[in-house]
């Protein structure tokens, strides 16, 4: 590890445990706020390359450093030398299973829903575009720098064979008195009198064994498989889609590959494709990428892993929507689809509104937008967009997902208060919103003891947080849910 201190300044972290330590000792997680100091004269800090602006205080100079979201490697600049470091991940953070299970659950939720959508347009659920979805495109992004690495290894050590072709030549060239060559003089009555020219078997190397036939066609399928991502109107999704796939046209332009006959039709699983660990991995690969390719309603924008926290708001409000369809609360869903040349899409994005229309006169939006002129309710102060409303004629009830935020609930609370104090009724005048509560993926050990969850905090304020996790019982949310729809339905009589 480089030195701690450089010219004879020292850069250090405040740890709560701990106190003030260098900073190259400190453990570092993710999404996490932490203090610096410089002890010495002031110094030129830079993380990941960004200027960290210090003031001087009687003990030194101090800054407020906030992690990347993402864990990995951290370059840090101090006075003119280059450190590394690492950034952990945080315990908190939802695992790339739960991000995957939450992706597959609102597109479940998507295709019950559709049902109650109201859409004119016909949907065959095996049109020309149901094997592409955003789940099997999100795999594909995710995973193509591990193909990449197992094709590189099999390109090194493929499978092969030994061929034999029959074949004249010179009889002075043949090493060997083959049994073709034997039967074959026998067969043409040589007996002693050898001719200049004899049949004779030639072994040779090849790679055309049943495995590397099944790798080429599964390459050719998935080339197809990318040209059809190519055509999707996200200009994302396209132009990557077209870079990986002109890694596979290389791949079959590849003198390895150009010598194998690509399989036809079905293929299985050989003990080869069992045994050997590469081999096995390729197989699996293309096994999972087909796993993806079912009936389902496609997202049209983009989610990054690293953007959890916007598929955690979406899934939030999946959740919601399938609690009040289950009680048979849902009239139509029409505004949660946008139909285009490509399919159907899932209509979900920042500022859209998408809206469902409930009984009872109530709806069930998505960012629903209030600022000065909207017409039923409206702010006086800024553009305000809570993430879930429950909107009737006189009520509004908010659901606001926050990801990742145990440690700092009262905090997001009290951001909540803007939601109560600003949006207002335009004919009235009076506060607009009846209850707002906060929905996090706190685990158990953080969500015990705090007064946010509990219920009587939640009936005397009409403010307070819901434990809402993958994989978890979601009773709470239900309750909640049916709970705060008829307190709305009984205030609008």
């Amino acid at each position: 590890m480089e030195q701690h201190n450089s010219g004879g300044n020292i850069l250090e972290l405040w740890d709560n445990s701990q106190g003030w330590i260098h900073f190259l000792d400190a453990y570092l997680t993710e999404a996490t706020e932490y203090k610096l100091r410089i002890i010495g004269s002031q110094a030129d800090v830079r993380i990941q390359g960004i200027p960290l602006p210090f003031y001087q205080e009687q003990n030194g100079y101090h800054a407020v450093f906030i992690t990347p979201f993402q864990f990995g490697t951290l370059k840090v600049f101090f006075n003119g030398r280059d450190f590394e470091t690492y950034v952990y991940p945080d315990d908190r953070k939802m695992t790339e299973e739960q991000f995957n299970g939450m992706l597959e659950e609102i597109l479940q939720e998507a295709n019950s829903c559709f049902q109650f959508s109201g859409l004119e347009t016909f949907v065959n659920a095996s049109g020309r575009n149901r094997e592409i979805t955003w789940t099997q495109w999100s795999y594909i992004d995710q995973s193509f720098t591990q193909l990449k690495q197992l094709f590189s290894k099999i390109e090194k050590q493929p499978f092969r064979g030994i061929e034999k072709h029959v074949t004249m030549m010179k009889r002075e060239k043949v090493k060997h008195s083959e049994q073709v060559t034997l039967r074959w003089l026998d067969v043409k009555g040589y007996g002693g009198d050898i001719p200049s020219h004899v049949q004779n078997e030639k072994k040779l190397e090849t790679f055309n064994l049943y495995e590397n036939q099944v790798l080429k066609q599964q390459l050719q399928d998935l080339s197809r498989l990318l040209r059809k991502y190519e055509n999707v109107e996200l200009e994302a999704v396209a132009r990557k889609s077209a870079k990986y796939r002109g890694i596979v046209e290389r791949w079959l332009n590849s003198p390895f590959i150009r010598e194998i006959t690509a399989n036809k039709g079905s293929y299985t699983i050989t003990q080869k494709f069992r045994k050997h660990p590469v081999y096995r991995n390729w197989y699996q690969w293309f096994d999972t990428l087909y796993k993806h390719n079912r009936e389902g309603i496609g997202f049209d924008y983009p989610i990054s892993l690293k953007d959890t926290f916007q598929l955690y708001e979406m899934w939030c409000f999946m959740k919601i929507v399938k609690i009040l369809r289950e009680a048979r609360l849902v009239l139509n869903t029409s505004r949660l689809f946008q139909t285009k040349k490509d399919g159907i899409f899932l209509g979900l994005a920042e500022n859209k509104e998408s809206k469902i229309q409930l009984i009872g006169g109530l709806s069930l939006f998505y960012q629903r937008m209030y600022q000065f002129n909207t017409k039923r309710f409206h702010t006086f102060t800024q553009r305000m967009i809570p993430d879930i409303v429950f909107e009737g004629e006189k009520g509004i009830i908010i659901f606001d997902p926050k990801y990742r935020v145990p440690d700092n609930l009262g905090t997001a609370l009290g951001e909540m208060h803007k939601y109560r104090d600003g949006i207002i009724h335009r004919d009235t005048g009076k506060r607009a919103v009846q209850e707002v509560y906060i929905l996090t993926p706190t685990k158990d050990e953080h969500a015990e003891g705090l007064r946010y969850f509990r219920e009587d905090f939640q009936q005397n304020y009409r403010i307070g947080a819901i434990q809402v996790a993958p994989g978890f019982v979601d009773d709470n949310l239900k309750e909640k849910i049916l709970a705060s729809f008829e307190s709305l339905r009984a205030i609008q009589k």
